[in-house]
């Protein structure tokens, strides 16, 4: 009898761990046993990524902070975008997201006919950004837009405070998609703030804002597709249920432009373009939110040096300005080093390669200093915020979140993710601070794929059909890849799905003790079952799906063998897989 262990998922301590049930099944010809466990991928080399600041950047250099490390590690979920993560005193994230699909539920936020949109709302369980548990807390919500002028309806301002969600959106227009000047472009113009709808049961339920979009929270545009100043504001992310505000008040960040540009250009003022960044506070309360009296607004500084604070709109002062340089902006608290980081991003002209930089300042109100400056960063890469959950204690140590790559092909621009592990979706990427003259270490341990212990790589290999552009050669190539990267990297059938198989031979006998799979990286095809059979005549039967992830395979060990040949059938897929197949199989002695 074969005795056949498989994981089963379980929680304990708020950490994910494996534990292993024995099930015995009929034996095969030959009574071997055999145990099935998650590995993780090797580690993909880190880098320092290259500041190109430009010369006419305003800023002053942080003297403390040099630029960014990024480790190789991020995740790889599958959602929506659109993420802002807070968090809240029951311990988990609280976010928005939208345009895609997460949990099963789809939701976009832009429309081309009705009154309506939608935005969504998820919640991120656990403390391992690379094993967080997403959901949706309710259905995606409803709300009008402002037809013809304002189309879209997209999620901004998120905070969780003392149990109560509120939840902003901002109107884009006229479109999603814009022909002119010979190209194409995406929601070109910035909107209003139609205030925050409210939930005080972590978004089972919600009610709907006051407000509307022709009577916003703050007093902009004064016409039709005018300019905004607070436009698409973000809370500054003061840490678990704002533990680190200064003053108890919950401060906004807006991305904004003068009404009389003295450097007009088509889509100035956009989803992802600005001239300004501008600031605001208020007490975070049920009748506070959405009154606009209860709000102030930095007034620029005083003959000290100290900021100027006004309850008039009228009175607002950029808090930075670089005009045709500027775009979404986030702040996040960083209690470590006792200082504020700010993402900054120019996606000027809206679909094309985007350039993100990052400052940091002692207080909220500035000075900003430049931290660096990534020119291409993702190479799309947009809504860039530190969810202050994922800080170390030293501060060094973060995970940036972000989004990338949703215009792949328009205007005939192709992108290519940098760094790797991005997508259009929820990314997040593990970073380091990397101080003034530090060299940090980028040194990986051994890769076993690439050990001469895996001898998949000398086999010869035959699969059941090979996808148009594809290779064999991809699944034994000591690398886990595959698209939307590296095509290179994997082996994909043609449109098969249950009964595809790929087969590795060797010119002489072989003592083998374990074999890992990696399955496609790709989210719509997935192996959920398959039988190994070897040349000696046993096979083993895998009874579970392959992590649907480059991040972690499956390894089966077994007692060692003796074989100059396996074969490895695919018996069950996910639903509606197009194109089976495998980013890596080794073979190990």
């Amino acid at each position: 009898m074969h005795p056949y262990l498989f994981g089963l998922r379980t929680k304990a301590m708020s950490k994910t761990r494996w534990v292993f049930v024995i099930f015995l099944l009929a034996a095969t010809s030959v009574g071997y046993c055999w145990e099935v466990r998650l590995v993780n991928a090797p580690a993909k080399g880190g880098f320092v990524w290259p500041s190109q600041v430009p010369a006419d950047y305003p800023f002053e250099r942080s003297t403390e902070l040099a630029g960014v490390y990024f480790t190789g590690k991020h995740s790889d979920y599958y959602c929506g975008d659109t993420w802002y993560p807070c968090w809240a005193s029951d311990g988990n994230l609280y976010s928005p997201w939208t345009d895609g699909q997460t949990d099963g539920v789809r939701c976009s936020s832009g429309t081309k006919d009705s009154a309506l949109t939608q935005t969504a709302h998820g919640i991120m369980i656990g403390d391992d950004p690379l094993d967080l548990v997403i959901k949706n807390t309710s259905p995606p919500h409803s709300a009008p837009v402002w037809q013809p002028h304002y189309r879209g309806r997209y999620p901004c301002g998120s905070l969780v405070h003392n149990g109560v969600w509120y939840y902003g959106t901002y109107l884009l227009g006229p479109a999603g998609s814009v022909e002119r000047e010979g190209m194409r472009w995406n929601w070109p113009v910035l909107g209003a703030m139609p205030g925050f709808r409210i939930s005080t049961d972590y978004g089972k339920t919600w009610t709907a804002s006051p407000l509307s979009p022709q009577k916003p929270l703050f007093p902009e545009p004064s016409e039709v597709f005018g300019a905004v100043k607070m436009g698409a504001p973000h809370f500054v992310d003061f840490g678990k249920n704002m533990e680190h505000s200064p003053d108890g008040k919950a401060y906004l960040l807006g991305m904004g432009a003068e009404q009389n540009d003295p450097k007009p250009r088509y889509a100035n003022l956009s989803w992802i373009t600005a001239d300004q960044v501008y600031l605001a506070r208020v007490r975070p309360s049920i009748k506070n939110i959405n009154d606009i009296s209860k709000y102030e607004f930095f007034a620029g500084y005083d003959l000290r040096g100290q900021a100027v604070w006004s309850n008039r709109f009228g009175d607002i002062k950029p808090l930075l300005d670089w005009n045709n340089n500027m775009g979404c902006v986030t702040a996040t608290y960083n209690p470590g080093l006792k200082k504020y980081l700010m993402c900054v991003t120019d996606g000027w002209p809206t679909v094309a390669h985007m350039n993100s930089y990052i400052l940091e300042a002692d207080w909220i109100t500035g000075p900003w200093r430049l931290v660096i400056y990534m020119k291409h960063f993702g190479e799309q890469a947009y809504f860039l915020n530190f969810p202050s959950k994922f800080i170390s204690k030293d501060g060094r140590t973060l995970w940036l979140c972000y989004s990338a790559n949703f215009s792949q092909g328009w205007n005939d621009v192709r992108l290519k993710f940098n760094p790797p592990g991005g997508r259009y979706g929820l990314c997040l990427h593990e970073l380091r601070l990397v101080a003034p003259g530090e060299k940090p270490d980028t040194s990986l341990p051994p890769d076993p794929l690439k050990q001469a212990t895996n001898i998949a790589p000398q086999a010869m290999i035959e699969v059941s059909s090979t996808h148009t552009g594809y290779r064999a050669e991809g699944v034994i190539d000591r690398a886990v890849g595959g698209y939307p990267d590296d095509i290179n990297q994997e082996w994909a059938s043609k449109g098969e799905t249950l009964g595809a198989w790929v087969r590795l031979s060797w010119t002489r006998p072989q003592m083998i003790r374990k074999i890992w799979l990696f399955d496609r990286p790709n989210k719509l095809d997935q192996i959920t079952g398959g039988t190994i059979t070897f040349s000696d005549g046993s096979t083993i039967k895998l009874d579970r799906a392959l992590p649907d992830t480059t991040g972690k395979g499956v390894e089966i060990s077994f007692d060692a063998r003796t074989v100059d040949w396996l074969k490895f059938t695919i018996t069950a897929v996910k639903p509606d897989s197009p194109n089976i197949g495998l980013a890596e199989i080794a073979v190990f002695r």
